[in-house]
């Protein structure tokens, strides 16, 4: 039997001084039948030059390199994958890494599970491809399950309902999922759940991943299959030095469509925050049974 196409989404701009080591992590996959889809906002360096010269030296795996002017980086993403031609969509950005079995771990999960999309822990490394194991940063975002109350399993599929027994401080302001880049989804859930918001800079992938739990379960692997980059030009860093205030929109979409799967607390206190008079009426019934 075939194996299903997956197509290798990666999204460009001014990459060169990652990207030959991003794209060596496709060429060792061990799960073959795969495309590779490049979309360039319009490099003012090597970028394109890289990724034709991959072209050209791997025969035997489809890349299809496409220019166009810059929209921003979720017009980027988007763009990226209406190329594909796959049955399953696996973001890569030009800064990280895949392991050798990514693509192979990811498949298996979903399909054993027949979900539409799966994520994955991630290693973090640094501009020298190290891995990091200390700092700040690292003891925030080392793991972004755990400190939400998810389990620390091989495997865990999170749905809507989960939110009743998780720490809502930390799921209503951090990304609880993970990074694009260790994700792989089913073309089918893309037009289904629609294309990554591009009026957002900082939160446009956590918004997008919280669309798709309104419709669909998301299976998590608990084995590190994408080494995460993290340096000081990568767009989410640079993004959060400049204090973009989106928070509150993360607050709106739990409101708007996960308040009943939530803890009762919080339901209350929604309802008295939004409508006055319910606290009131809480307050009068206080005074009359107390």
């Amino acid at each position: 039997m075939k194996k299903s196409l997956v197509s290798i989404c990666i999204p460009t701009y001014n990459g060169e001084k990652y990207l030959r080591e991003t794209l060596h992590s496709v060429q060792v996959q061990t799960y073959r039948n795969i495309e590779v889809i490049i979309s360039d906002d319009e490099s003012a360096d090597d970028t394109v030059l890289i990724c034709e010269q991959f072209k050209s030296e791997n025969p035997d795996i489809p890349v299809s390199i496409y220019s166009h002017n810059p929209k921003g980086i979720g017009a980027n993403w988007n763009y990226c994958i209406e190329k594909a031609n796959g049955q399953y969509i696996k973001l890569l950005f030009q800064d990280d890494v895949m392991e050798s079995n990514c693509i192979e771990k990811l498949i298996y999960y979903i399909k054993k599970y027949r979900l539409e999309i799966v994520v994955s822990k991630r290693s973090i490394i640094n501009s020298e491809s190290d891995v990091i194991s200390c700092g700040q940063w690292y003891d925030n975002y080392k793991d972004l399950q755990i400190p939400a109350g998810l389990p620390d399993t091989e495997f865990y599929i999170l749905s809507r309902r989960a939110f009743k027994n998780l720490n809502f401080d930390r799921y209503s302001q951090e990304n609880i999922i993970g990074e694009p880049t260790v994700s792989l989804f089913t073309r089918k859930l893309y037009y289904k759940t629609g294309p990554f918001n591009n009026n957002l800079k900082q939160i446009l992938d956590y918004e997008y991943w919280l669309r798709v739990l309104s419709k669909y379960n998301i299976g998590i692997i608990g084995q590190k299959l994408v080494k995460f980059r993290f340096h000081e030009d990568q767009a989410s860093f640079v993004n959060s030095t400049q204090h973009i205030a989106e928070g509150p929109i993360i607050k709106d979409i739990l409101y708007s469509k996960f308040l009943f799967y939530m803890e009762r607390k919080k339901i209350k206190e929604y309802f008295i925050r939004r409508y006055p008079l319910v606290k009131k009426l809480v307050l009068l019934r206080y005074k009359l049974f107390s």
